[in-house]
């Protein structure tokens, strides 16, 4: 039976969950009994500004994890060549911090890319929570599992080709691209950090798929005009996610 939100904590509590647009949220997933579980969890939402502190920094012991409700974060950390190396971007209705539970220390640091909102949910009483409601840790179990797939399969031996290619085959669905059209959030310095490639190759590659016909660019909306194609260059890594279990992008 689905809990009925405008009755619930979640709009007592600060969070107007019953007013959120994410419809892939732990509040909106999952039994009557989870579902009320998740919102007694939930802490107000906060706002993240792009060059405002961090949720979180590398190495600092992890307080909350984070439900992003709007816009865009990403996690990195700096490299050994003095550069920022992304680690993942999380759109709506993604966690951030799962990757630091295990130990309770925080593996990188979280930023906004854009303008964003994200739920709190402190660890102490999500840790009560899952112990009430097991179906709250099999969600976070299938998040973490997305995750991870997404890192192997980006982390593989492919060309820049099919990293750009399969990255933005992602990113569509992820977007929910309507007529193959939709705007990424990040810069493409922040994709060339992601993928590890240099922002000139990115640049250079957005640049050939245009000319080949794959996509248009203008700024940072992208219309996908050959989707076949693209999804073909993108093959080796798409296939790695597949059969991995992966249902959608977020880290690598």
């Amino acid at each position: 039976m689905a809990l009925s939100l405008r009755s619930n904590t979640g709009s007592r509590n600060g969070t107007g969950c019953w007013t959120c647009p994410v419809h892939s949220c732990l509040a909106r997933q999952g039994t009557e009994a989870s579902v009320a579980a998740w919102l007694e969890v939930l802490a107000p939402r906060v706002a993240v500004m792009p060059g405002s502190p961090p949720l979180f920094r590398a190495g600092a012991r992890l307080q909350s994890i984070y439900c992003v409700r709007g816009g865009c974060l990403k996690t990195w950390v700096v490299g050994a060549e003095g550069k920022e190396r992304i680690h993942g971007f999380y759109l709506p209705g993604d966690l951030i911090g799962l990757d630091a539970l295990w130990n309770a220390r925080t593996a990188s640091t979280a930023t906004a890319v854009v303008a964003s909102q994200v739920c709190v949910v402190p660890v102490e009483r999500l840790k009560s929570a899952v112990g009430r409601e097991p179906e709250i840790s099999l969600r976070i179990a299938e998040q973490t599992s997305r995750q991870l797939a997404m890192a192997l399969a980006l982390s593989a031996d492919l060309t820049a080709e099919q990293r750009l290619a399969a990255f933005l085959v992602q990113m569509a669905a992820r977007l929910e691209a309507r007529n193959g059209v939709f705007k990424l959030p990040m810069t493409r310095r922040d994709v060339g950090a992601y993928l590890r490639l240099a922002e000139e190759t990115v640049s250079r590659l957005f640049g050939a798929f245009e000319q080949n016909g794959l996509l248009r660019c203008v700024d940072k909306a992208v219309q996908i005009l050959d989707a076949q194609r693209l999804t073909a260059l993108a093959e080796p890594g798409l296939e790695r996610r597949q059969r991995a279990g992966a249902r959608s992008p977020a880290v690598a």
